[in-house]
């Protein structure tokens, strides 16, 4: 007996392997040649450590160092031990091009082609060899438009056990594939298809499900239906299907059939249009009622345009719910003229889809419960045997209040309970009367998080209470021992009571990150150039959650879309390239916000990728125009403001890659932002301006929007790219990429007052490549 596994990679690429009963998850992925990150095979070192998205394994056996409890309560697994006992579902922590896979290419027929209307089209293809054709239900592929050399990006719209596949296509005047269904298609035509990809997926279990369709995002949602029929799944589901106009409405009737033949499927439409006939009017969020998020215990599952799911995001937000699942596709349209330059796989599979999840974490920092538990036991110390006895009636009092605001089950008076639990914790602090103490403590401790999240959670651990009375009468006793291993104790209590109302109230680990860094930038307004995406948007967000005001800065409209979530930005369009384009970004941030602090340059990356003796000139001039000159324009055109105000900082985004291969003119740019860096800084300082930079190394992100390369690579430019993530990889001692929320760590502390001593200095961010 054999299982199938799926593997899941950060940038979209799914592979499946087949896993016997008695082998590791490993073993299968490396006898079907798929490298997935690996050290030591037996569970010690942690470098395999994925998360299991679906189904159940023996976990094996493997030191907590490796794996800690609370990782494996959230789904997290160590593929070198684990030995399947279902069909899993696995996120695995690298891009397929460092597991050395990609994705299958199979060749298909059109067997059918339906034009619903003038605005959508549907069409099905058999697949040669479709056996080896497997995918997840909501996943989509690359499909080569004939007589270009282009790709389009669709999800399937009938479920991985049909024997044909079908897809949905918005029309759309232009476009490509648009063009070839409306003119051209014909039975019998092949097509080129090339996945599957995404993480947008059904996963398995019981929760209500809500799914949310706009426009012809309903085709993964209807897969994902087709699984769930075929599988007999009884899981409560509800579905919210909208369009622009009644001409796009498609699939009711099939909608209809999954309504009468699932017994607990339901679904609603509208039409936005004022005019429709429908019996709906407006949007899919109008429709959304309580019952449907059941409280936050729900999974969502939208697929639609862009401005859908920031809708979505905001009725939840407006609602004060925070669904436990939230899997999300947007897609853009992918119209291109037919004379336009044609886009590569990874350039189209970027610009059509940009899938995401947001989950609620189990887990909280360790560190922050026990820096919070050390202040507290330096409290300790400077109060026992200190107390008034009109302070120990108090904290008495605190005790008991705590106590009885709940029953050894479940609370009776949540908001009682949070208040009382806040001020026992703030009572030792007032007493030493040092307010930095409390002030630290104040910045450490979660119980503002706990107050949040206990609010709407319908649980807590008995002890946390009982151990407050316990505390106070050893310091009636004046025990220093025993109060000191109470509060060791209570601190473990707390942390459990805190996992469990994160997940039960359902709150975010960045509300966490943001509490525990609320304030590094209050009152201050910072500038990111290369917001768009990558580490720019995620330095942006980070900025923003922690107070600040964000310009965000970027040559791409997305970036307007970007912006629209966050509070207090700003957004502008600019090529940063020209002296002009830099001008005008500054000037219209100090336009709408008075002033600018902080400089964040973070414009420039590889275009090409090869030998130097393969470069042409042009190519040369436009890498260091690309990756230097962003830097070296909005420095100037910032400078004058901040000598004005005689403060300010500007974080440079360098790279460890002036020494590496198959970059040379990249290098050379990037050599310059850290020259730029170390000379500025030097001239700047007598006004109390700082200028510091990061030399990120490789960088794991999701695919990009906006494309830096000029089309498809050949073969060979593909093995020069290889012995970049190779070489990259090789020198980093970690052996690995970093993260977006790894880079976003330096440069938000570098801007910040925390690096107020440090200038002129460029930070290797590399896992220990220096560059």
């Amino acid at each position: 007996m054999t299982f199938q596994i799926a593997l899941s990679f950060e940038d979209g690429i799914t592979r499946f392997v087949e896993c016997n009963t008695d082998e590791t998850v490993a073993d299968a992925s490396y006898r079907a040649r798929i490298n997935i990150p690996l050290d030591c095979r037996d569970g010690a070192c942690g470098t395999c450590k994925s998360l299991c998205e679906s189904g159940t394994f023996d976990a094996g056996d493997y030191i907590e160092e490796a794996l800690t409890d609370d990782e494996a309560e959230q789904g997290y697994c160590l593929p070198c031990q684990m030995v399947p006992e279902s069909d899993l579902v696995l996120q695995i922590p690298t891009t397929s091009a460092v597991a050395k896979t990609a994705a299958g290419s199979y060749t298909s027929t059109i067997t059918e082609i339906v034009r619903h209307s003038d605005s959508t089209v549907g069409f099905t293809v058999s697949v040669d060899n479709r056996a080896d054709l497997v995918f997840l239900p909501g996943q989509y592929v690359n499909i080569l438009v004939p007589g270009t050399e282009a790709t389009r990006s669709y999800s399937f719209s009938t479920g991985p056990a049909v024997e044909s596949a079908s897809f949905l296509v918005k029309i759309t005047p232009g476009g490509l594939m648009s063009d070839y269904l409306s003119l051209r298609a014909q039975v019998g035509d092949t097509l080129e298809l090339t996945g599957p990809m995404g993480s947008f997926f059904l996963r398995s279990g019981q929760r209500r499900a809500l799914l949310l369709a706009g426009g012809t995002g309903l085709a993964p949602l209807l897969s994902i239906l087709e699984k769930m029929q075929t599988d007999g799944v009884t899981r409560p589901v509800h579905l919210i299907y909208g369009v622009n106009s009644d001409l796009d409405l498609v699939e009711l009737e099939k909608l209809s059939a999954y309504a009468a033949s699932l017994p607990q499927f339901t679904f609603d439409y509208c039409v936005s249009d004022p005019g429709s006939a429908a019996p709906n009017k407006g949007y899919v969020t109008s429709l959304i009622e309580p019952g449907h998020l059941d409280g936050g215990d729900v999974d969502v599952y939208l697929c639609g345009p862009p401005p859908m799911v920031e809708a979505v995001r905001q009725h939840f937000k407006n609602v004060s719910i925070t669904p436990t699942n939230f899997y999300f596709e947007k897609f853009n349209s992918a119209a291109t003229p037919a004379d336009s330059p044609a886009s590569s796989i990874e350039e189209t599979a970027a610009d059509t889809y940009e899938i995401g999840e947001e989950h609620l974490p189990v887990a909280e920092s360790d560190a922050q419960f026990d820096a919070r538990m050390a202040l507290e036991l330096g409290a300790l110390e400077l109060t026992i045997g200190r107390l008034t006895p009109a302070q120990l009636t108090e904290y008495r009092i605190l005790a008991e209040n705590s106590a009885t605001s709940i029953d050894r089950d479940h609370f009776t008076d949540a908001a009682a309970f949070t208040e009382t639990n806040a001020l026992f914790h703030d009572f030792l602090f007032r007493c030493t009367g040092n307010d930095i103490l409390l002030q630290a403590y104040q910045r450490l401790e979660v119980t503002q998080l706990m107050n949040r999240v206990l609010r709407t959670a319908d649980w807590v651990d008995e002890h946390v209470a009982e151990d407050h009375s316990r505390i106070v009468r050893a310091f009636e006793q004046n025990d220093r021992a025993a109060a000191r291993e109470l509060i060791v104790q209570h601190s473990k209590h707390a942390k459990s009571t805190m996992r469990r109302a994160i997940t039960d109230a359902r709150v975010s680990v960045a509300s966490v990150m943001a509490r525990y860094f609320s304030g590094r930038f209050d009152d201050r307004v910072v500038v990111v150039t290369g917001a768009a995406q990558g580490i720019g948007r995620s330095v942006a967000e980070r900025i923003s959650a922690e107070g600040g005001s964000v310009v965000l800065v970027d040559r791409a409209e997305l970036v307007h879309e970007i912006a629209a979530p966050l509070d207090r930005s700003h957004s502008v369009t600019a090529d940063l390239e020209t002296f002009e384009g830099a001008q005008h970004a500054i000037d219209s941030a100090l336009r709408h916000f008075g002033h600018v602090d902080v400089l964040v340059n973070n414009v420039g990356g590889t275009i090409w990728a090869k030998p130097y003796e393969h470069y042409t000139p042009e190519q040369i001039h436009a890498e260091v125009t690309r990756s230097l000159f962003p830097t070296l324009w909005t420095c100037r055109a910032l400078l004058p403001h901040l000598i004005e105000r005689a403060s300010g900082t500007i974080v440079n985004v360098s790279s460890v890659a002036t020494r590496g291969v198959n970059r040379v003119p990249y290098a050379a740019a990037k050599g310059g932002v850290s020259a730029i860096t170390a000379a500025l800084a030097m001239e700047v300082a007598q006004y109390g301006i700082r200028v510091v930079a990061t030399a990120p190394g490789g960088t794991e992100a999701p695919p990009r929007v906006v494309a830096r390369g000029p089309g498809a690579q050949t073969d060979e430019e593909k093995l020069w790219y290889q012995q970049i993530v190779d070489q990259t990889v090789d020198s980093s001692l970690l052996k690995r990429y970093g993260t977006l929320d790894e880079q976003t760590a330096a440069i938000t502390f570098l801007a910040s007052d925390e690096a107020s001593y440090v200038t002129g200095t460029v930070l290797p961010v590399a896992g220990g490549d220096l560059g």
